[in-house]
This record gives structure tokens, C-alpha cells and sequence, in this order.
């Protein structure tokens, strides 16, 4: 009978021993956010639950104390075992498989300056930040040759890689000379855009050239295996353990396994997968901040939306915008309506993939972290959406916009409260006018985009018009119920009456 792979998930934990079960580093993390330092997601899973499914012939792959369960593979006949063991709470299937967030384009590091150009870094620089002492994790693909990267050197050359640990192929750990698929270069280019300093060349192509970086290999390109999924949470947990305050991962599940009958289906998009729970884990409990590329479906007329864990609630979900309009990419992935809460959260320029959008992102929090350690998740989150240039006019197709660094800057250092100078109209009729004459740095600030939406987040048409109109003239489409105006620098949030 064939096999599948399950969660088994345990029905309780052995009482915690003396002494504290994490580093002093997650202790203190804990303590700058008011979290409890002891919780019962530190306690190891019980042995005995191990020797248990050991002794029934079990090979156990993985093991998540943090889910309190262990990872196995097993026939109809074993399942129905399982489920009958006094230690087992329930068995949940492993589906959905990981992919990065790429497209076929190549990537080109040119690009990556035009983000952080279009988050006006300028109050970051002046300010000095570079993520200096913050740690920062990388969960992705591989690092092949990172360490001759250019904009690379400085972070190995000065000690600041702190850990490296390939969960696909332990012996490989803390090696960068060697590939096993042509996607093991994927991570390297993250970290370009996430923390690359070139001083010879003067390039600075990420925000966190001086943060502490941890990393993990847990995707392995020329297969499609559920076991990526467990190395995703062993990596979170490791990361957590070493106090870790900052993960990035441009990874995600979605469709496309081998085995279609597998596959996630778009309306399990919800945040309740297995891996969406142990990253909202690791938000709410742990103190850590996630950073998630939204993926690159938003072309495929048969998924479009993100895919799994950027659909969890409170990780900062980034889709990719386009240079000159700062409207969504086509590729990059639309949030579920279904969703109660907001995706993506913000966005910035990719050329080539929001695998190159979400670091940019996670460099600021960086900075943001140096300035202000004592941010929580949730703070941080809440900072850099609320200096995004559509806030609090959201959406699913960009979230609340592309953040300005210098904006979050000043509200993690609690020198301004959010200044909301979008505006809502309500109108009456079917056509809205306004002249754009009084409206300054149209070019320089997304141009002119309308986002035409079914309920205040919806968008059902995404609509560029040249930054030379002097007049813009909205009519009201059939099912339109609020427009999104952004004029340059000047939102505007119609409300059809």
C-alpha cells in the first residue's frame, strides 16, 4: 500500500526539567518584548512518543517541538494505527510543496538599487543604520559562492555570518562551493538584496549590510518533497533558538507537486497550514518577525493569490511593484478575499521576482530594529505599513503600498505619530473629475494608478494613466464600490454613494 507522509501530532508533553530550555539570546529577546521567557513550546517533544513510533517500525524524519509533533511516513493501514495510540491527538496529512518565488527571468543586482531608490532611504542612511547588531535569518534555496560576491565579502570577511546549517543536505553545512541544483544560487541573490555592500564599488544594494545573519538551506530545486515543509520549521525553531530576531524566506507552497492529487488547492490559502502555524508561532510567541514573499502566481489564471506561509496571519507579506508606477507586477501574487485580515501587507520593486522584494523589505526592519530594539513584531509590522504611500487605503493587489523609510523611521523612534493625509470622498453619481495641475512630484511618486475595487480591499481592475494628464475624469464601473486614486504623492479613496 502506498505511503504518505503525516504530522503526527502528540497529545501532550513531559513535565520541563530545571534550567532554561533556549539560548540566552531568546531569553533576552523575550524580555525586550514582555514575552514569557518559559513556555511550554520549548519543551521538547516526550521521548518516549519517539521511542513509541520507533517501536512500531516508524522512521521519524523530523521532529517540531514547537507543534509538538513528529514527522513519519504511513500506508491507509498504519494511519488507522495511529490514530488508535493513546499518544497520538491526531494525524494531519503533509500536502503542497515548496518552491522559491522566481520567475525565468534572471537577476540582475542593477535592479535591486531602484528599490531602495523608491523607498527614499535617505533618513536611513543620514541616521547611519545598517542593522548593526541585529540577527538575521535567511531561510531559502542555497548560497552558492556568497562568499565571493562583492557585495557579500564584507558580511563573511568580518565575522558577520553567524551560522550556516543545510537542513537538505547536512554535510553540505557551512559550505559554499558546491551546488546541487541550479537554484542554489537563489539564496545568494536574496542576501544581495537584503544585505549587499560593495565598498570598492560603492554599490549598496541592501539596507542590512552590517546586521548578524544566520542561514538555512531547506529547498532542494530538482525535486518537489513534502520534507521541505519539516525542514522549514526545523530551520524557525534553530533560527529561534540562537535569538534570532528577524527572518527572511522567499519560499512558499502552492501547486505544481508531482503528484497533482497532492497539490494545495488556491481556498487553502487561509493560514492554516502546518507551516503558516508555526510561522504565526513564531510571531505571536517568539518574538520573531517574518518577512514573506507573496510568490509569483499572479499571472496563472488558476492560482493567482499567495501562496502558503504568506498567507499567515501577522507575517509581513510583500508582493513586487513595477519602477515608474508603483502598481503590482504582473507576476507577483494577489491576496485571498477570503482572508479576514490584509495580503500582501506592502510592496516595493522586483524586476524579476518578489523572492527580490520581500529582503529589500526585511533590510529596513533591520534598521529599524537597530534604532528601536525593543520593537515587537506586531510594532514593526504595524510601523512599516503605516508608512506606505496608500496607507490606510489597502488593497490585495499591493497591499498598503511601498513604504518610506524615512516615515518608518521616525515612527519607530516615536518622533511622529501616523500623519494620514489620504483622503476619503464620498461620491454621488457615476463620474468623479480632479484637476492634477496642484499635485507636485507625480513622476517621481508612482505616477498616476487607479485601483478599482469591489469592497474597500477587492481590486477588480488595476488601471495606469500617464503622469501628464492635467485632468482625470473616473467613471464608475458596473460592481465598483470604492476607487483607489494615487496621483503621485496624493491619495485619494473614492466611496461610490
Amino acid at each position: 500500500m502506498a505511503q504518505q507522509r503525516y504530522w503526527v501530532i502528540f497529545k501532550d508533553k513531559p513535565a520541563a526539567g530545571p534550567g532554561p530550555l533556549v539560548s540566552a539570546a531568546a531569553l533576552e529577546k523575550r524580555r525586550l518584548q514582555n514575552l514569557p521567557p518559559a513556555q511550554p513550546s520549548d519543551q521538547p517533544v516526550h521521548p518516549a512518543y519517539l521511542d513509541s513510533l520507533a517501536q512500531k517500525g516508524f522512521t521519524v524524519t523530523s521532529v517540531s517541538k514547537w507543534l509538538n509533533a513528529a514527522v513519519v511516513a504511513a500506508n491507509p493501514a498504519q494511519v488507522k494505527s495511529l490514530e488508535q495510540s493513546s499518544f497520538v491527538r491526531e494525524l494531519k496529512p503533509i500536502t503542497g510543496y515548496f518552491t522559491p518565488t522566481q520567475t525565468s527571468t534572471p537577476y540582475k543586482p542593477q535592479y535591486v538599487s531602484k528599490a531602495l531608490t523608491q523607498l527614499k532611504p535617505e533618513a536611513i542612511l543620514a541616521a547611519g543604520l545598517t542593522g548593526r547588531g541585529v540577527k538575521v535569518g535567511v531561510i531559502d534555496a542555497g548560497f552558492f559562492e556568497a562568499p565571493k560576491k562583492a557585495g557579500l565579502q564584507p558580511i563573511f570577511e568580518n565575522g558577520r555570518l553567524k551560522a550556516f546549517r543545510d537542513f537538505v543536505t547536512p554535510a553540505l553545512s557551512q559550505t559554499y562551493h558546491k551546488r546541487e541544483t541550479y537554484m542554489d544560487s537563489h539564496g545568494t541573490d536574496v542576501l544581495l538584496c537584503l544585505a549587499g555592500s560593495d565598498p570598492k564599488a560603492r554599490v549598496l544594494s541592501g539596507f542590512a549590510s552590517e546586521a548578524d545573519f544566520y542561514l538555512a538551506r531547506t529547498d532542494q530545486s530538482n525535486r518537489e518533497s513534502r520534507v521541505e515543509e519539516e525542514y522549514f520549521v526545523r530551520a524557525l525553531e534553530w533560527m529561534d533558538s540562537l535569538g534570532v530576531q528577524l527572518v527572511n524566506s522567499s519560499l512558499g507552497y502552492g501547486t505544481g507537486f508531482d503528484k497533482p492529487e497532492e497539490n494545495y488547492r488556491p481556498e487553502q490559502m487561509d493560514g492554516s497550514s502546518y507551516i503558516a502555524r508555526a510561522v504565526q508561532m513564531a510571531v505571536e510567541q517568539k518574538g520573531m518577525m517574518l518577512v514573506i514573499a507573496a510568490g509569483n502566481d499572479g499571472s496563472n489564471k488558476k492560482w493567482q493569490v499567495v501562496n502558503t506561509p504568506a498567507d499567515a496571519a501577522g507575517v509581513l507579506t510583500v508582493g513586487a511593484t513595477d519602477y515608474s508606477t508603483w502598481s503590482k507586477q504582473g507576476y507577483s501574487s494577489i491576496g485571498p478575499t477570503f482572508l479576514p485580515y490584509l495580503k500582501p501587507d506592502v510592496v516595493c520593486f522586483a524586476a524579476s521576482g518578489t523572492s527580490f522584494s520581500a529582503p529589500v523589505i526585511t533590510g529596513l526592519a533591520a534598521c529599524l530594529l537597530e534604532a528601536n530594539p525593543a520593537l515587537s513584531p506586531q510594532q514593526l509590522t504595524s510601523i512599516i505599513q503605516k508608512s506606505s504611500h496608500l496607507y490606510p487605503f489597502g488593497n490585495n493587489y499591493v497591499g498598503y503600498g511601498v513604504p518610506d523609510a524615512g516615515k518608518a523611521l521616525e515612527l519607530a523612534l516615536g518622533l511622529a505619530t501616523p500623519n494620514v493625509v489620504n483622503a476619503m470622498i464620498r461620491v454621488t453619481g457615476k463620474t468623479f473629475s480632479f484637476m492634477t495641475s496642484a499635485v507636485s512630484g507625480i513622476q517621481e511618486n508612482g505616477g498616476i494608478v487607479l485601483y478599482r475595487k469591489a469592497s474597500p480591499t477587492r481590486v477588480i481592475h488595476q488601471q495606469k494613466l500617464s503622469s501628464r494628464l492635467k485632468k482625470i475624469v473616473v467613471k464608475r464601473l458596473p460592481g465598483e464600490t470604492h476607487t483607489t486614486m494615487q496621483v503621485g504623492p496624493k491619495v485619494m479613496e473614492l466611496v461610490w454613494q
